[in-house]
């Protein structure tokens, strides 16, 4: 139920189209920007955008542009992820557990390459950022940069441009939460 469902999928010409169900909500960019969310909310969307991600992540599917404009709220409080134009299907002769980065010679022939990088920066794992094969955890890393970001209303990796934000989701800290927002407990 936390993900959007998709209806059907074609190509007409040279556009390539997803005929999806609607949902009506808000974005979790939204709420950030409109400060809609507190520490408890936060938690309660980030539970729910798990909960969806661990029945993609059964299925061998890494979604890997897990951010706030891909997720939405519906009015009665319900998850929905959006967007999964750059998933990934993972290999699915290793099983729905494997944590390893191996991914299917299909999927790499028919969408990305070793070496490219995919997603956007300030919500890709070190491993999107420097270009290597990626597994669920991609995913789990950028759940836990887009809780950052709705419980502060800052991203920790975002920079003033496109290579610093790059450098910094590969090398640097996570500030504490804290350190952002006095009233954030420190656990």
């Amino acid at each position: 139920p936390a993900i959007a469902q998709i209806f059907y999928a074609d190509e007409e010409g040279d556009v390539t189209f997803v005929v999806m169900e609607l949902v009506e909500g808000k974005t979790v960019r939204d709420l950030i920007q409109e400060r809609e969310l507190d520490l408890l909310g936060a938690i309660d969307i980030a539970i729910q955008i798990a909960d969806g991600l661990a029945k993609a992540h059964e299925r061998g599917i890494v979604h890997r542009d897990i951010k706030p404009a891909n997720v939405m709220l519906t009015a009665d409080g319900h998850v929905k992820i959006l967007d999964f134009g750059l998933a990934k299907l993972l290999d699915p002769d290793r099983g729905p557990a494997s944590h390893e980065t191996k991914v299917s010679e299909r999927s790499q022939a028919t969408t990305t390459q070793p070496g490219m990088v995919m997603g956007t920066p300030a919500y890709m794992s070190p491993e999107q950022v420097r270009g290597v094969p990626v597994d669920l955890r991609a995913d789990i890393f950028s759940v836990g940069v887009l809780l950052f970001e709705m419980v502060t209303g800052q991203s920790p990796f975002r920079r003033d441009n496109l290579m610093d934000s790059l450098h910094a989701v590969a090398f640097d800290e996570t500030p504490p939460m804290n350190s952002i927002r006095a009233q954030i407990p420190e656990e």
